[in-house]
């Protein structure tokens, strides 16, 4: 049932988080097309189809953010990987894009229109990254984990658990088979070493 309900939280969180950047993406455009066409009437051109156009680009960024590996939480930490990640990932649905705009004229939008929209969602989208983390870390319940074992597979789960990104877990310690070997994590970044002997559980205590 655990294992549900944290599969549940997660592809939850995961559904929003896709959506706020299908939001920026938006954003984005929107904010490319006032930077681009202010004052001027060159916008009226734009809005040909523009619901399309808009649904065009959300599909194709978000398919290869995904394949670039911009929905894995546990980069949003590593800000240059993932700053990289985004350039290629921009890079590649422009390829895209200019493909589809190739057959289907009507879904383009102008060049420096989608080019200063690339540069705005860039922004937009790198900062939710960063500041995602952050988010959830004050506003997520954690819940407690006590790992059964204090050998090589519990140093894994640790790992596993304290990196996927989420940060929605708190390791309160490790117990061994018979509750003589004890450790707890030390708050440090290094989540590969334990410390046994921090405090003391029994498995007959209440």
């Amino acid at each position: 049932m655990q294992l549900a309900n944290g599969y549940s939280r997660l592809t939850s969180i995961s559904f929003i988080f896709a959506f706020i950047d299908g939001l920026l993406i938006i954003s984005g455009v929107l904010l490319g097309g006032i930077l681009r066409y202010w004052g001027g009437e060159g916008i009226r051109y734009q809005l040909d189809y523009f619901g399309w156009k808009l649904m065009v680009i959300i599909s194709v960024m978000q398919t290869v953010f995904y394949y670039f590996d911009l929905y894995e939480f546990r980069n949003f930490g590593r800000r240059i990987k993932t700053a990289v990640l985004m350039v290629e990932s921009l890079g590649v649905s422009s390829v895209i894009l200019a493909v589809i705009y190739y057959f289907s004229p009507f879904l383009a939008i102008g060049r420096g229109f989608f080019t200063i929209s690339l540069l705005a969602i860039f922004l937009l989208n790198f900062a939710w990254r960063l500041i995602y983390p952050w988010i959830i870390k004050k506003s997520m319940v954690k819940e407690k984990i006590l790992i059964v074992g204090t050998g090589d597979m519990a140093k894994r789960i640790q790992n596993e658990i304290l990196q996927n990104g989420q940060d929605g877990y708190e390791i309160v310690g490790f117990i061994g088979e018979g509750g003589e070997e004890i450790g707890k994590d030390n708050g440090s970044e290094d989540y590969r070493e334990l410390q046994p002997d921090l405090f003391h559980l029994s498995r007959r205590s209440n």
